[in-house]
């Protein structure tokens, strides 16, 4: 059961980094769409 737990969670993570990763470059895309002339990408602004 506890292997199980572990994987489960892991799984979530994993899940949630994805989707994060999914809602970000969306934003960056629609950001980019709507700033075609930004001189700094987002994320060298974001590392900052």
């Amino acid at each position: 059961m506890n292997v199980y737990c572990k994987i489960r969670t892991l799984v979530k993570s994993v899940s949630a980094a994805f989707a994060a990763g999914v809602v970000a470059g969306l934003l960056v895309a629609s950001g980019t769409a709507a700033e075609p002339a930004a001189p700094i990408p987002a994320s060298s602004w974001v590392q900052r």
